[in-house]
């Protein structure tokens, strides 16, 4: 893991700025993944679709299909990333 640093002179008013400001971002990603989640299964249901096979590759794109499922394939890499911001931020320590 790496430190960063910040320098400030008053840190007591800056530590609590930095854990609400990661608080803040938490529960916009939380709310993000959230809506991208309802999203997924919304498109997952409408298309009859499995999302592991899709994930997998397993599942057939025709002409009828291809668009929707283009952006359901989207929906999940946006879901992925999502999920790896929100493990990272909640992975940060703020050392006094």
């Amino acid at each position: 893991m790496q430190t960063i640093s910040i320098k400030s002179s008053s840190s007591e008013k800056i530590i609590p700025l930095l854990t609400n400001a990661l608080d803040r971002e938490k529960r916009i990603i939380a709310g993000s993944l959230k809506k991208t989640s309802e999203k997924i299964d919304s498109l997952a249901k409408s298309l009859s679709v499995d999302i592991d096979k899709l994930a997998a590759g397993e599942v057939e794109h025709t002409e009828a299909n291809d668009m929707k499922l283009v952006g359901l394939e989207g929906e999940l890499k946006i879901l992925r990333h999502l999920e790896d911001e929100l493990k990272e931020i909640e992975s940060l320590e703020i050392c006094r």
